[in-house]
C-alpha cells in the first residue's frame, strides 16, 4: 500500500519532474540489473569444432591460450594434464565495431588477449548454454546454443550473439554465429561497420607459430589458412629439419617425426584448413583483410596495410580504414610473386579481419549479421600415417574438405538452420558417456537402447535401424575402425542396456570407442560419445605368483612400440596378483617409485596416459637410463608377504 501511495504522489508532481523521476528510476533499476550480469563463457562441444565463447564475443580465455578452454579446436576434445595438447586454429579471436553518432565517430575492439574494460563495455546478458540434442525441438536452431551479450559505451549499442553447432555428419565442422546489434539511443547510427577478427595459429599442439600461409578461392570468395614451413624471421630462410620427413618437406603440417630420430609417431599435428565467412551481411558489403597478428605486442616493421588497430591507441578513423580495406584477392604465394601488397613475412602470423558495412541503424532498431567459422581436414587415418605423400595431399584433400563444409554451412543457413536430413538420436551424449567395462582380453561397451517412441522429425515415423560400434587404438578422435554393425532386432540387452563385447583384444593396447545409430535410409548420427582416455583389456591375475612375473618391454629402447598417442613411454608389469605393491629401486637401493595395484587384474603400468606420468619418479621427474630393480609384494588375502624381485633396463 505504501508503494501505491508513493506512485500516486508521483503523478501529483509537475510533468517535467515526473519525467525526470521516471528516467532516474529507470537508470537506477537498469544499473542494478546490469550489476547482476557478469562476464562469462560456455563451451560448444557437440560438433567436431569446439570453442569456448564469451558474452564479450571473445574466444578461449582472455590473455592466455594455454589453459583448459578451447579456441577453435578441431577436432575438439577435452584437455588433460598437458594443456598444450589441443588442435586449436586460433590463439586469439574477438570483434571490432565502428560507427558515427551525432556527427562523431566511435570505435571499439576486443580479442582474447585482453580483458574487457568497464570503461568501454559492460555485460547485459549472461553466457548461457542451451542443449537441444538431436534437434528435439525443431523450432530451436542448433543442438548446442550459447547466447550472451554486452553493451558498448560511446556508440551506445547492445551486441548479443547466438552461437550454434550441430552433430549431424555434413553439418558438424562449423560454428554459426548470429550477431544482433541494437541501437539503444534516440540518435541514428550511420556508417556502421562490424567485423570478426581471428589471430590464426595452426596449431598449439604442434608447438610452432608464425609459419601459416593463406590461399584464395574465387568460387567461394574466401581466404583459407593452413600451416606451412617455418622460416627465420630476419632473412626469411627456411628452418632446416634433419629427421623424418624434415629434409623433404620441412615442418609443413608439423609432422611428429621431424624432431627426433627413431620416433614411430608420424602424425601431422597441423593438418586442418580454416576459413571464416559471412553468411548474412544484412545487405552491406563484405570486407576481408589479412594483417599481422601481434598479440599484446606491436609490429616489428610491417607496412601500414598489415598493421591492426589497437584499442585506446588508434583513433576511430583508423578503425574504419582497416575494416574497409580489401586484401588483394590472391594467395600468399601469388602475392609474393606479384610484388606490392601481400605475401610478406608479417602475414605469416596472420590475423583475419572479416567485416561488413556500411549500415545504418535508426533509434532502437536492430540488425542481424551471420558469421561462420569453418574447418576441414583430410581423412584422419592419412593424417596419422603422415609421410611426404600425405603432406602433399593436404593441399587438395584438406582444402576440398573445408570448401565442402563451407557449402554445407551456407546451405544450412539458407534452409533456416534445418538440416536436409535427420539421423536417429545419438545413443549417448558427450565424452565418456558410454559404459566401458574391461575384462580379460576384452572390453564390454554398453548404452541405453533407442526408445520405441523415437520418431524421425521430418518423416514422423520410427525409422531407426541399428547401431554402429567404432574403435580406435590411437586416440580419442580416431582414426576410427567400424568393428560392429548391429541391427536393432539383433541388439543384445543386458540389465536394460544394449551391450557389445569387443573380444580377442591384444593386451597392453589402449582402446577408444564410440557408438552411433543409423536409420533405414542409411543416415548416421554423429560420433559424440567417445572416451577421452583409453581403456585397456585386463590380463587375468596370476594365480601362480610369485612365478611368471615380467616387465614389457624389457629392455625399454626409446619407444614402447605402442602406436597410440601418448603411449611412447608406457611400460607394463604383467603376471601380477590381483592386489599388490610394486616398488622400483635404483641399483644403489634408492626408491624411485611405488605403485599400488588393486584393480583385480594381472597387470599394471608405470604411470598412465591420463596423468602423463609414464616413467616418472616420486618427484614427477623423468628417470635416467639404466638398470632398475623392482619388488612385487602380494596383498591378496592368504598370500600376504609373497614377493618377487626382478630387474629391467631403460635405454634412451
Amino acid at each position: 500500500m505504501k508503494s501505491l501511495t508513493h506512485f500516486s504522489r508521483l503523478w501529483q508532481l509537475p510533468l517535467g519532474w515526473r519525467i525526470a523521476a521516471i528516467i532516474i528510476a529507470l537508470f537506477v533499476c537498469g544499473d542494478v540489473v546490469h550489476g547482476q550480469v557478469t562476464w562469462g563463457k560456455q563451451t560448444l562441444t557437440r560438433g567436431k569444432l569446439w570453442a569456448t565463447v564469451w558474452n564479450s564475443l571473445q574466444y578461449g580465455d582472455p590473455t592466455e591460450t594455454e589453459n583448459g578452454f578451447h579456441t577453435l579446436d578441431y577436432p575438439g576434445y577435452s584437455k588433460g594434464t598437458n594443456i598444450n595438447d589441443a588442435l586449436n586454429y586460433a590463439e586469439a579471436a574477438g570483434y571490432a565495431i565502428y560507427g558515427v553518432r551525432g556527427g562523431r565517430a566511435y570505435a571499439y575492439t576486443l580479442n582474447s588477449r585482453f580483458f574487457p574494460s568497464g570503461e568501454n563495455v559492460f555485460p547485459i546478458e549472461e553466457a548461457t548454454l542451451t542443449k537441444n540434442y538431436n534437434l528435439a525441438d525443431l523450432n530451436t536452431w542448433g543442438e548446442e546454443i550459447v547466447t550472451g551479450g554486452h553493451h558498448v559505451n560511446g556508440l551506445e549499442v547492445d551486441i548479443s550473439r547466438r552461437s550454434m553447432v550441430w552433430s549431424y555428419p555434413k553439418y558438424d565442422d562449423f560454428i554459426i554465429h548470429q550477431v544482433t546489434i541494437t541501437n539503444t539511443e534516440f540518435a541514428t547510427i550511420s556508417d556502421l561497420h562490424f567485423g570478426m577478427r581471428y589471430g590464426v595459429r595452426v596449431t598449439q599442439r604442434s608447438g610452432t607459430r608464425g609459419d601459416e600461409k593463406y590461399g584464395w578461392d574465387a568460387a567461394h570468395q574466401l581466404f583459407y589458412f593452413y600451416d606451412h614451413q617455418s622460416f627465420n624471421f630476419q632473412d626469411e630462410t627456411p628452418v632446416q629439419w634433419t629427421f623424418g620427413v624434415g629434409p623433404q618437406r620441412g615442418d609443413i603440417s608439423d609432422s611428429r617425426d621431424i624432431r627426433s630420430p627413431g620416433t614411430r609417431e608420424t602424425e601431422l599435428d597441423a593438418a586442418g584448413y580454416f576459413a571464416a565467412v559471412v553468411l548474412d551481411s544484412s545487405g552491406a558489403r563484405v570486407y576481408q583483410n589479412i594483417l599481422e597478428h601481434t598479440g599484446q605486442g606491436v609490429t616489428e616493421g610491417a607496412a601500414r596495410e598489415d598493421i591492426m588497430f589497437i584499442q585506446e591507441v588508434d583513433e576511430a578513423p583508423r578503425f574504419k580504414e582497416v575494416m574497409t580495406h580489401q586484401q588483394p584477392r590472391r594467395s600468399w604465394d601469388e602475392a609474393r610473386a606479384a610484388g606490392g601488397e601481400g605475401g610478406t613475412k608479417y602475414e605469416r602470423r596472420p590475423e583475419l579481419l572479416l567485416s561488413v558495412g556500411p549500415l545504418e541503424l535508426p533509434p532502437f532498431a536492430s540488425i542481424v549479421l551471420v558469421f561462420a567459422e569453418v574447418m576441414g581436414e583430410m581423412d584422419r587415418a592419412k593424417i596419422v600415417q603422415g609421410g611426404v605423400e600425405n603432406i602433399d595431399l593436404l593441399a587438395t584433400a584438406s582444402r576440398d574438405s573445408l570448401l565442402a563444409n563451407v557449402r554445407a554451412a551456407r546451405e544450412l543457413h539458407r534452409n533456416f538452420y534445418l538440416p536436409a536430413y535427420h539421423p536417429p538420436m545419438t545413443p549417448t551424449d558427450g565424452e565418456n558417456s558410454l559404459t566401458l567395462t574391461a575384462g580379460p582380453g576384452e572390453v564390454a561397451i554398453a548404452w541405453p537402447p533407442i526408445p520405441e517412441s523415437y520418431r524421425d522429425p521430418l518423416k514422423g515415423v520410427n525409422d531407426f535401424a541399428g547401431y554402429r560400434v567404432y574403435r580406435s587404438s590411437y586416440f580419442t578422435i580416431g582414426p576410427w575402425t567400424l568393428i560392429a554393425e548391429i541391427p536393432k532386432e539383433s541388439a543384445q540387452i543386458v540389465d536394460g542396456n544394449v551391450q557389445f563385447v569387443d573380444s580377442n583384444l591384444p593386451f597392453g593396447v589402449g582402446n577408444y570407442y564410440c557408438v552411433t545409430s543409423y536409420d533405414t535410409d542409411g543416415y548416421e548420427s554423429g560420433k559424440v560419445n567417445n572416451n577421452r582416455f583409453p581403456v585397456y583389456p585386463f590380463r587375468a591375475p596370476n594365480t601362480d605368483f610369485p612365478r611368471h612375473v615380467y616387465v614389457v618391454p624389457n629392455p625399454f629402447r626409446q619407444h614402447s612400440g605402442l602406436l597410440g598417442q601418448g603411449e611412447r613411454f608406457r611400460m607394463e608389469f604383467i603376471g601380477l596378483p590381483a592386489k599388490c605393491v610394486i616398488k622400483i629401486y635404483t641399483l644403489t637401493g634408492d626408491l624411485v617409485q611405488e605403485i599400488k595395484h588393486d584393480d583385480g587384474s594381472g597387470s599394471t603400468s608405470w604411470g598412465s596416459i591420463r596423468q602423463l606420468d609414464y616413467q616418472l619418479n616420486r618427484w614427477m621427474l623423468g628417470v635416467a637410463p639404466g638398470v632398475y630393480i623392482y619388488h612385487v609384494e602380494s596383498q591378496v588375502s592368504g598370500q600376504e608377504g609373497q614377493s618377487y624381485v626382478g630387474k629391467f633396463a631403460i635405454v634412451k
